[in-house]
């Protein structure tokens, strides 16, 4: 069996690593962007410093631009370019989210099969491949939100790869001295195997078709690629828009676009607290609470290191991880195999502006309280001066909101998954392409939601259990990488 995987991130370096595994499959793994193996690896890709990877600018796709709120400008989107896609320039968190998460994917959204109770052996298998921050890599910003929590009453030591709420050390996919993305941990062992080519610089127009039944792929540029089988790992602004493209007419595709909202408050730290190690990650600890909507829906993270060129020292990060808004992803009419026209809606879903209010104010309770007032100099709250207690107000609050509201990098749903006579389903539970054949998409659109965590260990998730399935293989036939 010939397959052609498209997308060489977080989805596809397990995809096509899985399916090299039986030797009678040919699998050749496509990449729009440039090769990043073991001997050419930028130091700031191999560090554990999320900062590192920030400084590394031809890592990212410079021109992915998307809307966050309705009238809002289009800006950026952050998004990994190259081997390793977007889990080789994120912060490694690696969360698998709340029970309740994949409860609803089943029980409300039609997917059967994803429940907890089907999905968490999965992640308890997975687990060997991550790294728990140890308490010696504590920033002092992590150290205050420690604090910070505990005075508000919340549990710390907390195991954040359970449901268990309060303080607590985050997972990383990384080892204790550089990252293990999915490029690293699954991808560059399988790279010595015969039967498994990785081309890169190489951006898919469309999917070629025999009828409904898929027989290849065709780059821009006009290059044919012969395939028995075409699974999509391109994400889901890529992936989608290949569908687009490749003249699939389903109204529901490109809808669902899924997103945690998020917005930061910088901060000047006493010169005692200043220094970056930039050995250890920027981010150590999350805490975890509960809004007035739902459960367990707010994050707050700490960041110790400058992402505006050294104004300010360090950052909280205020995020809602349980979402009701949906955005879009479109072909641009000007540039149809272009990076498509992004809107993500955010804050339009029921209840999604009340968790943010309360993310923000929980976020300046946080700074304003013990931990943080000991290793702060000054709070930065915008470019205006707004002081920080006067987003206690509500339509201050709301305005600032407006002007600073920013994502997660989360994106996920455009090419959700559901039973076959779902109209909000564009792949069926295996994450075979409806209405036509020999399409498979295994990546973070097929997701019916976000799940309420970082979501680079769900779609690991994500792309273990679909291609077992597309294999055939089932999870006590498989082997995880040990970072340990």
């Amino acid at each position: 069996m010939r397959y052609v995987v498209v997308g060489a991130g977080t989805a596809g370096c397990i995809v096509a690593a899985r399916l090299s595994e039986d030797p009678a499959n040919e699998v050749v793994l496509l990449e729009g962007g440039p090769d990043r193996r073991v001997e050419n690896r930028e130091d700031g890709i191999r560090a554990l410093n999320w900062i590192s990877a920030l400084d590394e600018s031809q890592a990212f796709w410079p021109d992915i631009q998307a809307t966050r709120q309705v009238g809002d400008p289009r800006r950026q989107y952050m998004r990994g370019r190259g081997v390793g896609g977007s889990g080789a320039v994120n912060a490694m968190i690696c969360l698998p989210g709340l029970p309740s998460d994949y409860d609803r994917w089943a029980r409300e959204l039609g997917c059967d099969g994803w429940a907890w109770s089907d999905v968490e052996p999965w992640f308890e298998a997975m687990r060997v491949a991550l790294t728990p921050c140890p308490t010696e890599w504590y920033t002092p910003m992590d150290r205050a939100l420690e604090t910070a929590g505990s005075a508000l009453g919340l549990p710390t030591g907390a195991d954040t790869y359970t449901p268990e709420p309060g303080v607590g050390s985050v997972y990383l996919s990384a080892s204790t001295t550089m990252r293990q993305s999915s490029a690293e941990a699954w991808l560059d062992p399988a790279r010595r195997r015969p039967n498994l080519t990785v081309r890169t610089d190489s951006w898919v127009d469309e999917i070629l078709w025999d009828g409904d039944y898929a027989v290849g792929i065709k780059l821009v540029g006009g290059e044919q690629i012969s395939a028995d089988h075409v699974v999509l790992s391109g994400g889901t602004f890529e992936s989608t828009a290949i569908l687009l493209r490749s003249g699939v007419d389903n109204p529901a595709l490109g809808r669902n676009l899924r997103d945690h909202s998020a917005a930061s408050i910088r901060v000047l730290l006493k010169d005692e607290y200043k220094r970056n190690d930039m050995s250890v990650p920027c981010i150590n600890v999350v805490l975890r609470t509960s809004s007035s909507v739902a459960q367990d829906d707010i994050h707050l993270l700490p960041m110790h290191g400058s992402m505006d060129g050294g104004e300010t020292d360090a950052l909280v990060m205020a995020a809602a991880m349980t979402v009701r808004s949906e955005g879009t992803v479109a072909l641009d009419p000007s540039n149809p195999t272009a990076h498509p026209v992004i809107d993500l809606h955010m804050l339009t879903g029921p209840g999604d502006r009340q968790v943010m209010r309360e993310a923000v104010r929980l976020m300046v309770d946080v700074l304003e309280g013990p931990g943080f007032a000991e290793i702060i100099d000054r709070i930065v709250v915008d470019e205006q001066g707004t002081p920080v207690d006067a987003l206690r107000d509500d339509a201050i609050l709301d305005d600032w909101i407006q002007r600073k509201l920013g994502d997660y990098f989360h994106a996920c749903g455009t090419c959700r998954m559901g039973r076959p006579d779902d109209p909000a389903a564009v792949v069926d539970l295996d994450g075979a392409l409806l209405g036509r054949s020999g399409v498979h998409v295994i990546d973070a659109s097929v997701m019916p939601d976000v799940p309420a965590a970082n979501t680079h260990w769900p779609t690991a998730m994500v792309a273990e259990r679909l291609t077992a399935r597309l294999m055939e293989r089932d999870l006590a036939d498989l082997t995880f990488p040990d970072v340990s």
